[in-house]
């Protein structure tokens, strides 16, 4: 939507400063400059639409597992997240000044520039994925995760040669001494969790070309930090655009 009101704008100056210097004015394309907002318009509803399905979400009799509806990706609209049957928390994402959100939509759409998650856990606590941003002009690459005010861990992407040789996207948590890396190989792959070269949980797009998310843990040892990777199952994704 801000892309095509963007559109909108320059094509009007255009047009406008062409008159005054030319003196020629095409009506044809006035009425194709006007399509941009008529677009934005239609954008915008298909956006509410896509958000009040994640605010509403509920899982399929038939889910087991952790699950979530991930459409809205730069809104800061509330989704749900569910073990099972049973809500465990709402998340959304947050921008520290409200320009942010704006530059974000018109130049980088559903992408990670100025990408922050906070999750309200239903039995009590509040974690926060906090940017560490070095550049107002390049994709955020470090985030610190933050648990009621106080630091517990850090998150980096990873953005290597190798990895792009693979085709592999990447992203490593550090928290309570251990390593944690995401793999997947691509839009539509499954995400592989990681623990000193361990598979400990796997996560990935539930159904073609829609926004519903699943995650399994297994490897029992690590219950204690299920949520954390869940959580960081849910960066990987909006990272990565999965």
């Amino acid at each position: 939507m801000g892309k095509l009101l963007l559109f909108f704008f320059v094509g009007t100056i255009g047009i406008t400063l062409r008159f005054f210097f030319i003196g020629e004015f095409e009506w044809n394309q006035v009425f194709l400059l006007f399509m941009f907002p008529i677009g934005a318009v239609v954008v915008w509803f298909i956006h509410k639409w896509m958000v009040q399905k994640d605010v509403n979400y509920t899982p399929d009799d038939t889910d087991e597992n952790w699950n979530t509806h991930m459409g809205g990706r730069y809104s800061t609209g509330m989704k749900q997240l569910y073990k099972g049957r049973m809500k465990i928390a709402e998340y959304h994402r947050f921008y520290q000044h409200r320009w942010q959100h704006w530059v974000n939509e018109v130049v980088e759409g559903d992408g990670n520039w100025y990408m922050n998650l906070s999750f309200e856990v239903a039995a009590g606590g509040k974690v926060k994925f906090v940017e560490q941003r070095s550049s107002l002009i390049k994709n955020n690459t470090n985030w610190k995760i933050m648990q009621d005010g106080e630091p517990i861990g850090e998150v980096k992407t990873e953005y290597s040669m190798k990895n792009a040789v693979k085709l592999k996207e990447a992203l490593k948590v550090e928290i309570d001494e251990k390593v944690i890396n995401y793999q997947s190989f691509g839009i539509g792959s499954a995400t592989e969790v990681r623990i000193d070269n361990h598979v400990v949980a796997k996560g990935k797009r539930s159904e073609v070309l829609r926004s519903k998310y699943s995650f399994e843990l297994v490897d029992d040892q690590y219950a204690e930090l299920e949520q954390i990777l869940v959580m960081g199952f849910i960066l990987f994704n909006y990272v990565h655009k999965q």
